[in-house]
């Protein structure tokens, strides 16, 4: 019951931190999340007593981090700058093992050489979260952000295998160097290769799984939750690295071929949006923790290390800059070493705006939740039965690196590579990057198809080209853009009950298209009429029992049909009303109104003519109200294969869209306001396509 407990406090305390990051923004969500953690230890009544096995903690918190991290590499990136990226992941990562573990015992010789080596390689890795989830006011080069997400993966791996040694040597007290490597190779290649392995043949079976019909979202998402741990826990029972079996088998989960269908995207769509939240859990679970270490081994390490206070507080110091300094002139090696194989004639000079750099991609590198989690997988006990040596105080140093290693990048990062404050350069970048986004998607479509061959994939990318068409050439108000989807909404709300009224359609289909067009309205700000909350709950129960008999007793197909005539008809005539009240603005408006107009005129127009080039019977589940599914225009009775082939690449590109849109917006390339706008649209768009 008490680990129940302990669950619940940390899950409240992860949802706390998520509303917080958003009143706050300023300040990266991990020092949220640690000091949330701190005050919890502080407030709570009786002392929290947290204690995880060491092997568990790692293949339940490091195992699933390192997969997400694997499965959304950009390997396009890693491969141009693989030389840069293996020296900081493992040249890097090993010379701070030897610089911090040599300094620290010589400063301390009670504890181990073995020992500090493993705070070392702990503090080797560097957080892709806590590099994420910087301030928004940072700005980074494409360089230093393909460097830092790079490093950011495959260091976790180096460091945690590097660790992994170190404990073993502190924990037999016995070590040879040769063992050592052959140990080393056998667990760093075997793990790769196991990787490989595992990650070819789950992809064999999910593809028979699929060619049989039998794979559904829950099962491919389930399937995917699971491997990590199933990968990770078979490569420690063969002997080879977890960690490295793990990343290995994610980069080829990540990058093998699939086709693109309807099940295949939403089965995309819904995976990607449990990681997220699964990441997203994981990583304040560690904060929090972090922040209760902080408060609850503060007075226990003190009171039994024989370390004073200032020593302690010196020690954490002394590692930060050791960690700080010896990154620092790495960077500077290396990138006087790439303008050396580049030969430029002026070489690489020590200007300001280079030592400036330096720092950003130094300071930019924070410790974060991996370090954390291989610093709690110390053992409590020697082979011998012998409590580890330092084992609080180890724990308690690579706490404080974390915190000042934040602090540094949170707060001295901002004033080395502010970012311009102005609206116009603001709205620009946000139209630059809405632009980007949509050539991404474009780019994505076609990587891996032959748009020549496709009919289907050029009327879709056709579609996306016009799009940039009309942000390059328009410069829409957002604000009244916006409003003005509202009373297009509005508009559609009172025609179809005003046709149901009528009786023009069924009730029913009134009633089903009425709800739709409610839940956009409140997806755009709006919110139902209180004259109709009565209304519209009275409607919805009785949605509910028709669905519900309807399930029980079943449904004719001349029923089915007939009702998606119905539908089909309401989202025509949802259309040209909407159509018609756009044109009835056009003499009234505005420049600014004017834009608006001609923006949604076109998307409405588009929409129509999709209406109208598919079959009632396609349509039964289909609202386009809002939805900007101009892609379709121009396609002249397309066939039934050409129609279904259309919209698995619609719903395809709209999840390629969102991703991108939290990729711009992560790399603070989207300003946070436009990318909610921006996924608000998208889902919209979805919601017209039948993907809820």
């Amino acid at each position: 019951m008490e680990l129940f407990e302990l669950v619940l406090l940390l899950l409240g305390a992860v949802l706390v931190s998520a509303v917080l990051d958003e009143i706050i923004p300023r300040v990266s969500l991990p020092l949220v999340q640690i000091a949330i953690g701190a005050a919890v230890a502080v407030a709570w009544a009786e002392p929290l007593d947290v204690q995880v096995d060491p092997e568990l903690f790692l293949v339940l918190f490091i195992a699933p981090l390192l997969f997400d991290e694997s499965r959304r590499a950009d390997k396009r990136a890693l491969w141009d700058n693989r030389g840069a990226i293996v020296s900081l992941a493992v040249g890097l990562v090993l010379l701070t093992v030897l610089v911090v573990g040599f300094v620290l015992h010589w400063i301390k010789p009670s504890i181990p050489l073995t020992a500090a080596f493993a705070l070392g390689a702990a503090l080797g890795p560097t957080d892709a979260v806590a590099v994420m989830s910087l301030s928004k006011d940072i700005r980074l080069s494409k360089r230093q952000k393909t460097l830092l997400s790079g490093e950011a993966l495959i260091n976790d791996a180096s460091g945690v295998v590097s660790f992994q040694f170190a404990i073993a040597a502190a924990a037999t007290g016995a070590f040879s160097l040769v063992e050592a490597s052959a140990s080393f190779a056998f667990s760093f290649f075997g793990g790769i290769i196991l990787g490989l392995t595992l990650g070819l043949a789950a992809e064999i079976v999910l593809r028979a799984l699929r060619s049989r019909g039998l794979e559904s979202t829950t099962l491919h998402v389930v399937f995917e939750v699971c491997m990590p741990f199933f990968v990770f826990l078979t490569a420690e029972h063969l002997g080879v690295s977890g960690i490295l079996a793990v990343v290995a088998a994610g980069l080829l989960m990540a990058f093998f071929p699939r086709k693109t269908t309807s099940d295949s995207s939403r089965i995309k769509i819904v995976s990607s949006s449990v990681w997220d939240v699964l990441v997203f859990v994981i990583n304040g679970v560690v904060f929090v923790l972090l922040g209760m270490e902080l408060a609850l081994l503060v007075s226990p390490t003190w009171d039994r290390s024989g370390m004073s206070r200032s020593m302690l507080v010196g020690c954490v110091m002394l590692v930060t800059l050791l960690v700080v300094g010896v990154r620092f002139l790495w960077v500077l090696g290396m990138e006087a070493w790439r303008a050396r194989a580049k030969r430029e004639r002026t070489g690489f000079g020590l200007t300001k705006a280079a030592v400036k750099s330096l720092l950003v991609t130094t300071l930019a590198g924070p410790k974060g939740a991996v370090t954390l989690s291989i610093a709690f997988t110390i053992p409590y006990y020697l082979s011998t039965g012998v409590a580890f040596p330092h084992r609080n105080d180890l724990i308690f140093l690579a706490s404080g690196v974390i915190v000042c290693t934040l602090l540094l990048a949170n707060f001295v990062v901002p004033l080395l590579a502010p970012k311009e404050d102005s609206a116009e350069e603001d709205d620009a970048a946000d139209r630059a990057a809405e632009v980007a986004i949509l050539r991404n998607v474009i780019a994505e479509l076609t990587r891996e198809r032959d748009s020549k061959s496709d009919a289907a994939l050029r009327v879709v990318a056709k579609g996306y080209e016009e799009r940039i068409a009309r942000i390059v050439e328009s410069d829409v108000a957002p604000e009244r853009l916006l409003q003005l989807r509202r009373e297009v909404v509005e508009r559609q709300r009172a025609y179809v009950q005003q046709a149901g009224e009528r009786g023009d359609f069924a009730r029913e289909a009134c009633d089903c298209y009425s709800e739709r067009l409610d839940r956009m309205a409140e997806m755009l700000g709006g919110r139902r009429p209180e004259r109709h909350a009565q209304k519209y709950l009275k409607r919805r129960a009785f949605l509910r029992v028709r669905d519900a008999l309807k399930g029980a007793l079943g449904s004719s197909g001349e029923t089915v049909a007939a009702e998606a005539v119905e539908r089909y008809r309401i989202a025509v005539g949802a259309e040209r009303c909407a159509v018609e009240y756009l044109a009835s603005l056009g003499n009234q408006a505005d420049a600014d109104e004017a834009m608006a107009v001609r923006y949604l005129l076109g998307e409405h127009h588009a929409a129509l003519r999709t209406l109208e080039t598919r079959d009632a019977e396609e349509l039964g589940t289909l609202a386009a109200s809002v939805a900007d599914l101009q892609s379709m225009a121009g396609l002249r009775k397309p066939s039934q294969g050409q129609r279904t082939r259309i919209v698995e690449l619609e719903a395809e590109a709209l999840r390629l869209e969102l991703e991108q849109i939290q990729s711009m917006k992560e790399q603070d390339r989207l300003s946070r306001d436009r990318a909610r706008a921006l996924r608000e649209e998208v889902y919209l768009l979805q919601m017209g396509l039948g993907i809820e």
